[in-house]
């Protein structure tokens, strides 16, 4: 039995001396929802995902209120290609238990479907078509190992900041920056999407929080090549304007990034806090600690090549490339950049991101980075 689950069902007082034998969640041979859970468990790991579907079927009609045995049934589903089934029981799942992150995760890879491309046109191109299709196909074809990251990039995890109950920096007229970053990822994705090359996943769809730490997990549970951060940038000055490029380190390269970091890091006092048992030592994270100076450093080359990219379709002036400590970048496993796309709190740079147009020149500009940067 794994421990974890163990130790859950201990909690729910399944193992109580008062009702663990005689708990009212049996069939008619005596067999609890935990059994029928485990047992579709143990099937899940053989690939016999019928009978595992059957099984966790019966469990979650004995127990509806177990998050496991509802996500154990999504893991059914899909592996029989049942993909409608799979993420409802995953929804069930993440509804019971909102920290289930792998529930709320396999919702996101089973309802992104890929954006179709459009039909080839029949008529012939026009030289300024070639010119772009030959950029366009120098852009995927080429590596750069000497800037940028020195591997193609296949998969990427855009992460809208912000959302839910957090709004993130408001303008003066009351745009949120919640708002913006979401509409700028679902954009950003679009544009990414439509080539083909590069498959792109988002940490939110909606406007609901996610804590800090469960971005980057997203992010790791999908193994992503590379880690893009989508936030606006705000001021007590309402004539700063422009946008920033930030990757992580322990020292904040400027009083300012040192502030757009504690900005940014303030919502982690609504995160719960992981406690460990006195005298714990994590392995995983000790060797991660080795690993994540070489993804900082890989993430500042590939920023400074991103901005030169990114600055030429930008609508906004680029104020360049800076590092901080952001809580949100830290424990990615792959290299991960923050953008602040604009300040809400100006007055003209807030009317400009209300504009489609502008939300599209900022994605083109961000797509523009990521695809060239990427080699």
């Amino acid at each position: 039995m794994d421990r974890r689950h163990f130790l859950k069902w201990i909690s729910k007082g399944i193992l109580s001396a008062s009702g663990f034998w005689l708990c009212t969640s049996r069939d008619a041979w005596g067999k609890s929802a935990f059994d029928f859970a485990l047992e579709g468990q143990n099937l899940i790991a053989a690939e016999r995902f019928a009978e595992a579907r059957d099984a966790l079927k019966e469990a979650v009609r004995l127990d509806p209120e177990s998050d496991w045995a509802h996500g154990l049934l999504g893991r059914a589903y899909y592996g029989l290609g049942q993909k409608t089934e799979a993420v409802a029981a995953f929804r069930e799942a993440a509804r019971i238990n909102p920290a289930d992150t792998y529930s709320r995760m396999m919702i996101e890879i089973i309802t992104q479907k890929p954006i179709p491309r459009p039909k080839k046109s029949e008529s012939p191109l026009t030289p300024l078509e070639k010119k772009a299709r030959a950029e366009e196909e120098s852009m995927f074809n080429r590596l750069t190992p000497e800037g940028g990251l020195a591997y193609r990039v296949k998969r990427v995890v855009i992460d809208p900041g912000h959302g839910g109950f957090d709004s993130g920096a408001v303008g003066p007229t009351g745009l949120k920056e919640k708002d913006v970053t979401l509409d700028l990822a679902q954009r950003l994705k679009r544009r990414i999407s439509e080539k083909g090359k590069i498959k792109c996943f988002l940490t939110r769809t909606g406007d609901y929080y996610i804590p800090l730490s469960d971005r980057t997990v997203i992010a790791n549970q999908y193994q992503a090549d590379l880690f893009v951060s989508i936030h606006i940038n705000a001021n007590e000055n309402r004539k700063a304007h422009g946008c920033e490029i930030y990757y992580c380190s322990e020292t904040a390269s400027s009083k300012e990034a040192a502030r757009v970091a504690a900005f940014e890091n303030a919502v982690l006092k609504y995160d719960e806090p992981f406690k460990k048992r006195p005298g714990y030592i994590d392995i995983e994270e000790i060797l991660f600690n080795f690993e994540r100076r070489l993804y900082w450093e890989e993430s500042g080359k590939f920023a400074g090549v991103f901005q030169n990219r990114f600055q030429q379709a930008l609508p906004f002036k680029s104020r360049g490339v800076h590092s901080a400590n952001f809580f949100v970048l830290r424990s990615a496993k792959m290299p991960s950049i923050l953008l602040e796309t604009g300040f809400i709190s100006n007055y003209d740079e807030e009317a400009e991101l209300k504009k489609a147009s502008i939300r599209d020149e900022i994605a083109v500009a961000v797509a523009r980075g990521l695809l060239y940067g990427s080699g």
